[in-house]
């Protein structure tokens, strides 16, 4: 057992290491215009010129970047854990600040010491989106996989595909009116220069707001509105960036190419969605049959979540949307049929180079803040921070008044609008489309100036969101009194109060004539349970339904013990034992104490009953088990009782 557990922590160190490679590979390709051919070449001359063995020589060239991005890592990740030892220090300020503040340090070292070649001015695109963004999507997606998001997915649509839409094409035409009503100064810009620039502007980053809803403990409504809101926040802001760089680079935008750009955001993406969900459904399939071989399993989940996002963007689909899809299936499905060690030691993995990623796009927001040739434009800067805050403001607050008017059970509140305003910081995609705008002499390009400007323009949105907005709201949250989660954890009699309120409820919609979200839950679970979860999974009887099946025979045998005031048991075929003859006992006068479904029960013991009743299966023991166990479980049989009771109720009340 510790070798086989050897070798999966082998596994998963050598794994880690190897996508670490890829990503410090990446970057060193990034430093191309760094003279690595001349320094090969001196390499090579070093050789030459030097025919003897030595014992150690220093190669500082050749190997400084990824010696450097590693010292770099090692160092983020001891501040990222005395921030969070440091209780005075995390309670004021976010992560992303931190981290920041450490790229920022880390480049005006280089730029101090005159060595700029170690890392690259700017974060090339490609190793943005092929590298660094792909963990941080995957592993928020395998978060959303939660009932609260399932509930409130269609909120969280609109939020991110109407909200971004809004707040993209207001935005961009009041730049292009106050610029050229001279409110801003003196600027040269067009419609379509205007509108891309409010293209990438619009994308939200979560992180810090996050990390402070978790620490203040905010409602899981309120949680996930957020966080799915910016992550299909970012996606289709990727989309209609990419439309409007098209755009910019038409001389004449015709009517038939506008009509065309929406189609595109469409196709888009749901081929996205479409590629992630096969990717999803391969991986289920694949882990069907790992059983015996579990060190396949991490291995599966990582590369077909990778390979969705890739093959997405092979046929220029959404990565990000495939890649949302793919990890929601595999969390679903897949996850069911791998080991617990594969499951922890994926999501382990998962976080851990989201992290990493977080720290390399941050250092490199550092070093753009130090060594980049900035070129402010105050009346630009100070219009672009009213607008995104105003126009924001105005579509959270507009669109849930639309959302709370059609029929929303759970009413999202003013002061939950305000935290989602607020909490619109900016970060890493927006800093990285504008980096992809296209310099001067590039077909489709825009002025040097006008692109030095929108790149400063964004630095300051980035730092100030962050900083400003990101230290304030907490302070804002817990002045607004915003409401709580439930903390701890659910217990069982909580959850089959919620399961039976599930029934109950699309019963009476039922009755009533109205096919809500109730009773389409209760459908699309019957036809899960039917169909996919007998082909996707190895063994789709899940851990709770055993304990149902478990529950009904012990009701059975309650009943007939109420019924008849006699202990039951089954019959059993070709046993002769003095123990497995049918035993007629009345019952005590303290039975009717031991009954009662106020007595205090422990839901480990029932846990345990079941996997012990699994070991008894054959007659007289399971017959023993029963009436050994059934005392523990009393309580819970007489609330589905009572809850059934009040179901029949509830239904006879709606038809007289």
């Amino acid at each position: 057992m510790m070798c086989k557990q050897f070798k999966k922590s082998t596994y998963v160190d050598l794994l880690a290491m190897f996508l670490l490679i890829l990503c410090v590979a990446s970057l060193a390709k990034a430093n191309e215009n760094v003279t690595i051919n001349a320094e090969e070449g001196n390499h090579t001359e070093q050789h030459r010129e030097t025919h003897t063995i030595h014992v150690a020589s220093w190669q500082w060239e050749y190997v400084k970047s990824p010696l450097s991005l590693c010292i770099f890592v090692f160092f983020a990740g001891l501040v990222k854990l005395g921030f969070h030892h440091a209780d005075f220090l995390s309670t004021i300020i976010p992560e992303s600040c931190v981290l920041i503040l450490l790229g920022t340090i880390v480049g005006a070292i280089l730029l101090a010491i005159g060595d700029t070649g170690v890392f690259p001015d700017t974060l090339d695109p490609n190793l943005f989106f092929l590298y660094l963004l792909p963990p941080v999507i995957l592993e928020a997606a395998y978060s959303l996989h939660d009932r609260v998001f399932a509930e409130n997915f269609g909120t969280i649509l609109i939020y991110a595909v109407i909200g971004t839409l809004f707040n993209c094409f207001i935005i961009g035409p009041l730049l292009y009116g106050l610029a050229a009503a001279g409110a801003m100064g003196s600027i040269t810009i067009n419609l379509t220069q205007a509108l891309l620039f409010a293209a990438l502007i619009v994308a939200v980053d979560p992180v810090a707001v996050l990390a402070i809803f978790q620490e203040v403990g905010v409602n899981n409504t309120l949680y996930f509105l957020v966080f799915g809101e910016s992550l299909l926040n970012d996606a289709v802001t990727v989309v209609l960036y990419n439309t409007m760089k098209i755009f910019n680079e038409m001389d004449t935008i015709h009517v038939d190419q506008v009509f065309l750009g929406i189609a595109n955001f469409f196709t888009v993406s749901l081929g996205g969605t479409a590629i992630g969900i096969i990717f999803g459904i391969g991986t289920a399939f694949m882990t069907k049959f790992t059983s015996h071989v579990e060190v396949v399993e991490p291995l599966a989940l990582l590369i077909l979540a990778y390979g969705s996002y890739l093959t997405a963007e092979l046929f220029h689909f959404s990565g990000i949307v495939s890649m949302i899809a793919c990890g929601l299936v595999q969390v679903q499905y897949a996850f069911h049929n791998v080991s617990t060690h594969s499951s922890t030691t994926v999501m382990n993995f998962i976080k851990m180079l989201g992290s990493v990623s977080d720290a390399v796009i941050f250092l490199f927001l550092g070093i753009a803040l130090v060594n980049h040739k900035h070129y402010g434009h105050a009346g630009f800067i100070i219009w672009t921070l009213i607008l995104i805050s105003l126009v924001r403001f105005a579509g959270v607050i507009g669109l849930t008044f639309i959302v709370n008017k059609k029929g929303r059970v759970r009413k999202i509140s003013y002061e939950e609008q305000f935290v989602m305003a607020y909490g619109g910081l900016r970060g890493a995609v927006c800093f990285s489309l504008v980096i992809m705008l296209r310099p001067t002499g590039i077909a489709g390009s825009l002025p040097d100036e006008l692109r030095s400007i929108f790149v400063t323009t964004t630095l300051v949105v980035i730092i100030f969101t962050v900083f400003a907005q990101g230290i304030t709201i907490k302070p804002l949250t817990k002045l607004l009194s915003i409401t709580s989660a439930n903390k701890g954890t659910v217990s069982l009699s909580e959850e089959i109060n919620i399961h039976v309120s599930d029934h109950i409820m699309s019963g009476i919609e039922e009755l009533i004539g109205q096919f809500g979200d109730n009773q389409l839950r209760v459908v699309l679970e019957a036809f899960d349970d039917k169909y996919f979860k007998r082909w996707l999974q190895r063994d789709p009887l899940r851990k709770n339904e055993e304990i149902m099946a478990l529950y009904q025979e012990i009701a059975l045998q309650n009943h007939y013990e109420t019924v008849t005031g006699t202990q039951w048991e089954d019959e059993d075929e070709g046993e002769d034992d003095d123990d497995e003859k049918e035993m007629l006992v009345k019952p005590e006068a303290g039975d009717q104490e031991k009954n009662d479904v106020h007595a205090p029960v422990n839901p480990m013991n029932i846990i345990s009953a079941v996997s012990k009743w699994k070991r008894r299966s054959s007659g007289s023991k399971r017959k023993t088990f029963q009436r050994q166990n059934a005392g523990s479980l009393k309580l819970h049989n007489s609330i589905y009782r009572r809850r059934y009771d009040h179901s029949l109720t509830a239904c006879a009340f709606l038809l007289l």
